[in-house]
């Protein structure tokens, strides 16, 4: 089953290497940012963040915070947005009680219901740098635990050390000659299509498929696989 995500630029923390980290810390670029206001109404105004380095994999553990209304600046005008009823809002979270630890290390997480996505067969989208994902009807008709799986990989990803990043584009044979986030590779096969477009997509979709088909990433991505299945703790 190939799952769909959106991650929006207006609000997302690139994750291109601008600038080296020490072991234990991962590089968060420099970049723009629009004034907004958040969900509790609080005006942020525009500024340029720098770059920095900061502490990876240490908000603690996963809290859901559960909002209704749409988040300020969401450029899906048209999206639906309506209170995740007590049945879905138990649903999450028996989902996330039994998800990786590795992928639950993000602090408060902020999840929205909408009815449908502006984009088809999409049942989820992640803005990242307000840590918030929103999911559509459609994923309560599918596998959640894995919708959720691969909405929580793309905040690992953001979350990789410099020397994981590196060791991640290397397995995966992804090359970013310029240092300006033009990736390319010679891989011609990937887990699910989209992973063709950027090494991100492709290493959510490929964790996704690691506790979701394991063996389909062990039979057709054995190396993907290994480094997964260390970095990951076999799946702990």
């Amino acid at each position: 089953m190939k799952l769909f995500s959106i991650i929006l630029s207006i609000f997302i923390v690139s994750s291109a290497l601008a600038i080296e980290c020490t072991e234990g810390m991962y590089p968060v670029s420099g970049h723009p940012r629009t004034a907004y206001f958040r969900t509790d109404g609080t005006y942020v105004p525009k500024t340029n963040v720098s770059s920095y380095c900061k502490k990876y994999r240490s908000e603690g553990p996963l809290q859901i915070k559960f909002l209704r209304k749409i988040p300020k600046g969401w450029p899906f005008k048209k999206e639906v947005f309506r209170k995740c009823g007590d049945k879905k809002q138990k649903n999450i979270n028996q989902v996330v009680n039994t998800l990786p630890k590795i992928l639950t290390q993000v602090g408060e997480i902020k999840i929205l219901c909408a009815k449908k996505s502006a984009t088809a067969n999409n049942p989820a989208t992640s803005a990242l740098e307000e840590k918030i994902i929103v999911l559509y009807d459609s994923s309560f008709e599918m596998d959640l635990k894995r919708i959720l799986t691969h909405e929580l990989a793309h905040f690992l990803y953001h979350s990789l050390s410099t020397k994981e990043l590196k060791q991640y584009w290397k397995v995966a044979q992804w090359s970013d000659f310029n240092q300006a986030q033009n990736f390319t590779t010679k891989r011609t096969s990937f887990s699910a299509p989209d992973g063709a477009t950027d090494p991100e997509e492709d290493f959510a979709n490929n964790v996704e498929y690691f506790y979701a088909e394991p063996e389909v990433m062990s039979k057709n991505f054995s190396l993907i696989t290994k480094w997964l299945s260390k970095f990951l703790g076999d799946k702990q």
